[in-house]
């Protein structure tokens, strides 16, 4: 008998409204090759099951198995806000490309199922397995986190090539993308890096860009998994006096590279 096909899942989110086109069901999926330094979800870094205490003390599981077939029908209940929004589902993490195989087959039962399809990823795997994915894929939320390879290397633990080589076979595929930026000016809202990006995204036909905020969080995360925050001393943008300027010459660049940019949560 064939082994059934399972996926670790650490939450189901309804009703998201910022991942993704219309009001969404978001499945958070376990496991990423991916250690940034502002990640927000460190629980999403191994594929296992683990256990933390909640604020009442408790022992709280973070992951569960599930059947692709179960997590549809979780996805389906909330068919008439997508059918009224225009929504859908996204996968998210941790890094679908982790459990390619369990995020594949669930977007295809989700596409067959008339379903809008959309993972968030950073792109960051091998292109087969995200050519397979993208079959079945209506929208990609995707990554970049710095153009210069050693400088994504040191922030994020790994290089931005293979990255941005399956942005381009995505992009030849003629697939829907808009690119998110997690922006931190001290390490990416640099002119340079933000220019180079925009000079990227105009030569290969990308017109809307996601700035995301720095905050933090997740940083009490952290402290329940035994792991060290590596970002606890830069404050949050919204908290700094020169937060919301930077922001600002942040989009006006961009914009006068004729790029739509949205400023997310």
């Amino acid at each position: 008998m064939a082994k059934q096909l399972k996926g670790t899942v650490f939450n189901i989110q309804r009703y998201s409204i910022h991942d993704g086109l219309g009001i969404r069901t978001v499945v958070f999926l376990k496991g990423c090759p991916l250690r940034c330094r502002w990640c927000c979800n460190p629980e999403s870094w191994s594929k296992l099951p683990e256990t933390w205490k909640n604020s009442n003390g408790e022992v709280e599981i973070l992951g569960r198995l599930f059947e692709p077939e179960e997590v549809l029908e979780e996805i389906k209940k909330d068919r008439n806000y997508y059918r009224h929004s225009g929504g859908g589902v996204t996968l998210s993490g941790g890094e679908v490309l982790s459990q390619a195989e369990f995020s594949t087959k669930l977007l295809q039962l989700c596409y067959d199922s008339n379903i809008h399809t959309a993972i968030e990823t950073s792109g960051y795997g091998e292109w087969e397995k995200l050519k397979e994915m993208a079959k079945y894929t209506d929208l990609f939320l995707y990554d970049i986190k710095h153009m210069n390879p050693i400088t994504h290397g040191a922030l994020t633990g790994v290089s931005n090539v293979p990255i941005l080589q399956n942005l381009e076979s995505l992009i030849e595929m003629g697939k829907q993308i808009i690119i998110r930026v997690p922006f931190l000016p001290e390490y990416n809202g640099t002119e340079e890096n933000l220019m180079e990006m925009a000079q990227f995204m105009k030569e290969h036909g990308l017109q809307e860009i996601h700035l995301m905020p720095f905050h933090q969080l997740g940083k009490d995360k952290y402290q329940k998994l035994g792991k060290t925050y590596q970002l606890k001393e830069i404050l949050p943008l919204k908290l700094r006096e020169d937060g919301p300027e930077k922001i600002a010459d942040a989009k006006l660049l961009l914009e006068q590279f004729g790029l739509k940019v949205i400023i997310g949560g």
